[in-house]
């Protein structure tokens, strides 16, 4: 049963983020999110399927010039749900790694994810942001330093109202609902 639902969201996300948006064919080259394992491919797949507000977030991703790696860290300190992190810049294109913990739950785990989107859209709506430092400079304008690290971390409230809706339409839009809707679509 967790095969089959891990099969439909998946098709459902690759299906919703081709539709999604129409990115300019001659700069576009693939997904713009792209998830590192079979977990994170399964949770982003039921944040489109459960979350308006994760397919908003899901969308704008896939119609920038942004590639956002999304995978899962036991590195992270039990006081952090997640991270992203600037990679580079080349080809036109940015790079960012956004990381949740492995510590939280399957649901906590999505809206941590529509959390760090967040933060990329934030990133996608500042072009000056072209490095560790310019991203730096982002948050240091737009946020304020969160005291749940002890390296260099900050927080936004649209990143913190991101997951926090997000995780409203998880509860209101449980996993076995959604496949429901998806079995009754198909029959």
């Amino acid at each position: 049963m967790r095969a089959l639902l891990a099969i439909v969201l998946s098709s459902l996300l690759l299906a919703s983020t081709a539709s999604a948006a129409e990115p300019d064919s001659s700069r576009d080259d693939g997904r713009r999110i792209r998830p590192q394992d079979e977990r994170t491919i399964a949770m982003i797949a039921a944040g489109v399927a459960r979350s308006a507000s994760f397919r908003a977030l899901v969308a704008r991703v896939e119609a920038s010039d942004v590639f956002v790696y999304v995978g899962i860290s036991p590195l992270l300190k039990s006081t952090v749900a997640g991270r992203l992190t600037w990679m580079t810049q080349a080809g036109g294109y940015r790079y960012l790694r956004a990381v949740i913990s492995t510590d939280l739950t399957y649901d906590h785990s999505i809206s941590s994810i529509a959390h760090e989107l967040q933060h990329a859209v934030e990133v996608i709506d500042d072009l000056s942001v072209a490095d560790e430092r310019s991203l730096e400079a982002l948050y240091k304008r737009i946020g304020k330093r969160s005291n749940a690290v002890a390296y260099s971390a900050w927080e936004t409230v649209a990143a913190q109202d991101a997951g926090i809706r997000v995780r409203r339409e998880l509860n209101a839009q449980p996993a076995t609902v959604a496949l429901r809707a998806l079995e009754s679509d198909k029959l």
